[in-house]
């Protein structure tokens, strides 16, 4: 009843209008055929029970009169129902059962019920099913499913597993103090926390390392966490690309060598950025199955031109001030030498790339930062270490 990809770059209000009108033109065949109709309180069960007749199961059942909002439940169902999201990604009714009985546990959860609560300002047990349907529909919960799954890059059960394990954060217990503990009358009491949990160096204890494993792959989903605090583990050799593009330095490092770094945590492969860009540039062509494959492929045609490999999966071609980027966010504190530190490392960051692969880096850069101060005459000693580099302005190919 309802394919995505006919629908690419439409309103979903218009969206449901549409497929509204058609689940109520087949929910009337039903009302006809048993003599039932419509009642503010009437038998819930035909949410499912419809689409299983649809489906061409006989269904022995006491038919009393449908929910006056059928329709419009079916509707949220079709769209964004994640079992229904997860047959168009599977087309395997088990594996989309299992992604379904993931999304179940995840909106069991306090403080989700919590969320879709105040979203929608009710709370009702006998609402809340259907707010988290319409929940799902608001956020387009299949497109956010069809990214995840492309920036993954595997199928099947292994594409299952991964997605169990970015939804599944484990909670954390924090030591904390009451007035009992303080005064020394009791031991300080545990609190369960999900969104303020340690990301650190786990020495020797498997469940510290399994936990912080747990920790980045949350981070790595398009769920909870959405923010993520890490001492200097965690700027070498993790990715965090997957959907962030912001980078918060609360210190500055000593040297250019940890700034870069860090923020090639978020500077990887088809990272969040790129994939934003490449959605707002090519998201208007007509597409036939996996949709981010697809504007990869038409970008790499328009935007590689001469260009090394590198675009347009790390780096675009073209940049301009619409263009998307990776954010970089430095706190300048009051009274803080900070503002000077900061420019200071940003020079020699560039210097560093500059001299990077040569012999006695260090004496090349003393060298080079004395004789240096303008930021035009430094950027002309760049070179391409890209395999190949296209003709430049003087048409000389170079190395």
């Amino acid at each position: 009843m309802f394919n995505p990809l006919d629908y690419i770059g439409e309103n979903i209000k218009d969206i449901r209008v549409e497929l509204e009108t058609k689940v109520s033109k087949k929910l009337n065949e039903i009302k006809t055929k048993y003599g039932i109709g419509e009642s503010p309180i009437g038998d819930v069960s035909w949410y499912i029970n419809a689409p299983l007749i649809w489906d061409g199961e006989i269904l022995d059942v006491n038919h009393r009169d449908m929910p006056i909002d059928t329709a419009k439940v079916i509707t949220n169902m079709i769209i964004g129902s994640p079992a229904v999201c997860a047959m168009r990604i599977f087309n395997d009714k088990n594996m989309a059962e299992k992604l379904g009985e993931l999304f179940v546990s995840l909106f069991n959860k306090p403080e989700s019920i919590a969320a879709v609560d105040l979203f929608y300002e009710r709370r009702s047990e006998r609402t809340y099913y259907k707010n988290v349907l319409a929940y799902l529909v608001d956020g387009n919960i299949q497109a956010v499913l069809d990214e995840y799954a492309h920036s993954l890059g595997v199928k099947g059960e292994d594409l299952i597993e991964q997605i169990s394990e970015g939804m599944n954060l484990r909670t954390s217990t924090l030591d904390i103090d009451t007035y009992e503990s303080f005064v020394g009358k009791r031991k300080k009491s545990g609190l369960r926390a999900h969104f303020a949990v340690g990301y650190y160096n786990a020495k020797g204890d498997n469940d510290n390392i399994q936990r912080t494993e747990n920790i980045r792959a949350a981070f790595n989903s398009p769920f909870r966490p959405f923010v993520l605090a890490t001492t200097s583990i965690g700027q070498e050799g993790l990715d965090f690309h997957l959907n962030c593009r912001k980078i918060v330095h609360w210190n500055l490092p000593s040297n250019p060598i940890d700034l870069d770094q860090r923020e090639g945590r978020i500077n990887r492969f088809k990272c969040l950025a790129i994939r934003q860009n490449i959605a707002k540039k090519y998201g208007d062509i007509k597409f036939k199955q996996d949709i981010l494959e697809e504007m990869f492929d038409e970008a790499s045609k328009q935007e590689k031109g001469e260009n090394s490999d590198l675009v347009p999966y790390w780096s675009l071609a073209n940049i301009n001030e619409e263009t998307i980027k990776i954010e970089r966010i430095v706190p300048m504190y009051p009274m803080s030498k900070d503002q000077v530190k900061y420019n200071r490392l940003i020079k020699v960051l560039s210097l560093y790339r500059l001299t990077l692969g040569q012999p006695r880096q260090e004496e090349l850069l003393n060298s080079l930062g004395s004789n240096f101060d303008n930021e035009d005459n430094i950027d002309d000693l760049f070179i391409n270490l890209s395999p190949f580099k296209h003709s430049n302005e003087n048409n000389k190919s170079f190395v």
